[in-house]
């Protein structure tokens, strides 16, 4: 896997730390109500047992290779982060997943993800959140130039059940498993603060889109805040790697994705997710 720099334990919050992230004209501020209380993270063994929970954006959907109809990649951020530790690793993330599909309801012919979880189960790792408002389905209907954009119906709503939801989720993983360490994995950025041909879209659009990223970011910085669990955050990194970067910073793709799907984590972005989480696993 490739190294990357130091600047990525920043996203790891820890114990109050405040993540910082640079302004267009490069100064530094607090990123939102990004200051969150972690838990501290117990030391992971070789061979220990590793379960990996979430939606398409831990997943890898689209990027190759896929070994199931759930959109699983053999370089998305758990298969990283499993081979660099040599942990024994259950990938049940699923594309188009939802809290519920994590919690109690099959997906299909899939069970819930939380039936993976067991007793001796000793990492887990959770993105899950804004299939539940309608998130990147909005970002991929806004990009077609023949639909009309605008926020899901039920989005305020939506946005108010998440937070708990969120909460009651982390608290069945941990009785499910009493000795694991939790790790809840955000979505990296994908939409600057300005825009670019590369989004498909209008400014407008573009405004919508992150203003859903912006909220959804905010729940999951609440949530971390009152759960015991280690919280990695790359949506407040520092500098633009959404799809109006250069194709090698990206860690989203725009519109059009090489390798992987518009609106999600590019092979690169998995790469960032797992040295992240394997830096808050350093301590």
């Amino acid at each position: 896997m490739r190294r990357l720099g130091v600047m990525l334990v920043v996203g790891a919050l820890v114990l109050g730390a405040v993540s910082c992230a640079d302004d267009e004209d490069g100064s530094s501020e607090p990123a939102g109500a990004s200051t969150s209380t972690t838990a501290v993270a117990p030391a992971v063994a070789e061979g220990d047992r590793y379960v990996a929970l979430g939606s398409s954006i831990a997943s890898g959907f689209g990027i190759s290779v896929q070994s199931t109809s759930c959109g699983r990649s053999d370089r998305n951020y758990p298969n990283l982060v499993a081979a660099q530790l040599g942990l024994v690793l259950t990938d049940v993330t699923c594309g188009a997943a939802t809290v519920p599909f994590v919690v109690d309801t099959p997906q299909g012919t899939n069970p819930p993800q939380l039936d993976a979880v067991t007793p001796d189960t000793k990492l887990v790792t959770v993105t899950i959140g804004g299939n539940d408002i309608g998130y990147n389905a909005t970002a991929v209907g806004c990009s077609d130039p023949q639909t009309t954009c605008s926020a899901p119906p039920e989005l305020e709503a939506n946005l108010a059940e998440l937070g708990p939801a969120l909460a009651a989720m982390i608290d069945q993983i941990q009785a499910a498993a009493p000795s694991a360490t939790v790790v809840f994995v955000t979505y990296p950025r994908e939409i600057p603060e300005g825009n670019c041909p590369e989004l498909s879209y209008t400014d407008e659009e573009a405004e919508l889109v992150r203003s859903m990223g912006e909220r959804l970011e905010a729940v999951f910085v609440q949530v971390a805040q009152e759960a015991d669990v280690v919280f990695v955050d790359p949506y407040v990194e520092p500098g633009d790697h959404t799809g109006c970067a250069p194709e090698s910073e990206r860690w989203t793709a725009g519109a059009v994705a090489t390798d992987g799907f518009a609106y999600h984590p590019t092979a690169l972005g998995h790469e960032v997710m797992a040295e992240m989480v394997l830096a808050a696993l350093a301590g």
